[in-house]
């Protein structure tokens, strides 16, 4: 018996044999080319084919197209294409090793960016490469056929294999590489597989038909499990069975025992999300990340992007508030034509800061999010990475003056839209009681608060064991956050990881937030808890901890809280 622990992705409880798939390795010559001319006609053949080789590709759901729809966009964009170009015309290399430097220029790009998803769009960039450049060798891609029912366990997953293959017989999900904000992790999410990824060197460690036990939920991977194993993860499928039929059939108000009322609201990145949304009972969207809709086809188009706004406020109208928070692009994450090189890009041109110099960019979003509103009375407007109140004022005069521009032209919105700040900068946290008194809400992103605070690059395995949401310091802020917005007689929200890590729920009822956000399939769980707290209680709590000197101290605390309550 061999125990594994990963990142667990996609929860559920699997008890199969195995099937294993490990990707050959391509081989890249580095030889330069007398005939350029002959070389580029070879890239532009295998160009074609690719394109065509991708177009026939059918995904099943919103989130394939959405993830096909990014493919095609990376395999058209003309920088990429025009750096490949160029390092067969200008440096002589080869179809194929022009194909490898362009990829790897755009990686080393696309590592600096301090941000998971972007850092994850890398294994997509990979993808396209290695289909171009299998293109060039011809060499045959192997497809993924599972001839039984079986936990896939492979090196890693490519999410065009994913979308094209037969999964009728995948129970389960086990990889070595892989993140939780990955492609194949939301493909696997939206399809209820099972999934552990980061599992190490797994797919070398395991043969065909191995069996395998994996809980999707904790990470935790057992090999050949002995029969006393094997009846565990049996009975705890069994119980996870029972607990999602009856989650499922719930989708009333998440009200402590007390009858202190908060409200579960979502976290989205575009339309394929809402209809999960509605499933989980969801009392809005509390989050929509519209940066990730500038990676679709014709998103610049002004129409096309007003629509999407459109579409998803006519469908959340029914079940609660829509809160668009503007572009929080910056460094790297940012369109193309305006890549600029930063050392600190978590640091630097970001966001708001970048958003008040690219006016047009940041105009032409506003009109839309306002055009939008129209009609509705629950559309909220949100900014991010607010440093003070002196940056909120000059974000809310620019909003004023589209506001104008709005009227002189015609367009109709909602003259009561609200307006509110995502908390995450420190200086933003310490001068909550001030920055509240400008806006209707304010809403705290712990991702970000949490790793400036601290001083801790939650990316960075080697100092990844002080990034501690529980630290006094992060509580401190979150309770002085919690507090001014109160005082100032507006709500206040978490829409950060945090929020969505159902033994957290204690502390989050007693500092007092009045919404959560967070990712649907933590809706129902969230729900659950909280009926079985009461705020007085969680509040007696909180004050305690605040109290302790260390994050481990918390930690202790928090646990032996849950023990007793939940």
């Amino acid at each position: 018996m061999l125990e594994r622990c990963g990142i667990g992705i996609s929860s559920g409880i699997v008890v199969e044999k195995a099937y294993v798939f490990r990707h050959s390795e391509v081989y890249v010559s580095y030889d330069t080319v007398d005939d350029a001319d002959a070389a580029l006609q070879e890239f532009e053949s295998a160009y074609r084919r690719t394109h065509a080789e991708i177009d026939a590709i059918e995904a099943d759901g919103d989130e394939g197209e959405a993830i096909l729809a990014v493919y095609k966009a990376m395999l058209e964009d003309p920088d990429y294409l025009s750096l490949i170009r160029g390092n067969i015309k200008e440096r002589k290399h080869n179809a194929a090793w022009a194909v490898e430097a362009a990829t790897d220029k755009y990686v080393s790009l696309l590592e600096r960016v301090d941000d998971d998803f972007f850092k994850e769009r890398i294994a997509d960039l990979r993808d396209i490469s290695g289909r171009l450049i299998s293109e060039i060798l011809s060499s045959s891609r192997l497809e993924i056929n599972v001839p039984y029912p079986a936990i896939l366990v492979a090196d890693y997953l490519q999410p065009s294999e994913m979308i094209s293959m037969d999964l009728s017989n995948v129970k389960g999900l086990c990889l070595d590489k892989g993140g939780i904000t990955s492609h194949i992790a939301i493909l696997a999410r939206s399809m209820n597989i099972p999934s552990v990824f980061a599992l190490s060197s797994l797919s070398f460690e395991v043969s065909d038909e191995d069996t395998i036990a994996m809980d999707g939920k904790t990470g935790n991977v057992v090999i050949n499990p002995d029969r006393k194993t094997r009846s565990l993860y049996r009975k705890k499928l069994d119980k996870e069975i029972r607990k999602e039929a009856a989650l499922g059939e719930d989708i009333e108000g998440a009200v402590t025992a007390d009858g202190f009322a908060v409200k579960l609201m979502g976290n989205i990145e575009g339309l394929d999300g809402i209809e999960s949304l509605i499933k989980a009972g969801a009392d809005g969207i509390g989050l929509f990340r519209t940066e990730f809709l500038m990676m679709l086809p014709d998103y610049a188009d002004n129409e096309k992007r007003s629509a999407i706004y459109r579409e998803t406020v006519e469908r959340m109208s029914p079940y609660g508030p829509v809160t668009f928070r503007t572009y929080d692009i910056g460094g790297d994450k940012i369109p193309n034509e305006m890549k600029i090189k930063e050392e600190n890009p978590i640091l630097g041109w970001r966001a708001v800061r970048l958003c008040l110099e690219e006016k047009d960019l940041f105009r032409d979003q506003l009109i839309s999010i306002l055009k939008a509103s129209a009609g509705y009375s629950d559309v909220r407007l949100m900014f991010p990475m607010i440093s003070g109140s002196e940056e909120l004022q000059s974000v809310i005069a620019f909003l004023d003056s589209v506001k104008d521009e709005c009227r002189e032209k015609g367009i109709e919105f909602a003259d009561d839209i609200k307006i509110g700040t995502m908390i995450e900068v420190p200086s933003a946290a310490i001068t909550a009681d001030v920055i509240a008194r400008y806006v209707d809400f304010m809403s705290i992103g712990t991702n970000d608060l949490i790793q400036y605070t601290i001083a801790v690059d939650r990316s960075n395995e080697k100092i990844s064991y002080l990034y501690r949401p529980l630290h006094p310091a992060v509580l401190r802020l979150l309770k002085h956050i919690v507090d001014s917005a109160h005082e100032n007689g507006i709500p206040v929200s978490m829409c950060g990881e945090m929020a969505g890590y159902a033994d957290y729920l204690p502390i989050l009822i007693g500092l007092g937030l009045d919404e959560l956000s967070m990712a649907p399939s933590s809706i129902a769980e969230a729900r659950r808890r909280i009926r079985k707290l009461s705020r007085s209680s969680c509040a007696s709590f909180v004050n305690h901890v605040l109290s302790l000197s260390d994050a481990k101290e918390i930690e202790k605390a928090l646990k032996e809280f849950n023990c007793g309550k939940a």
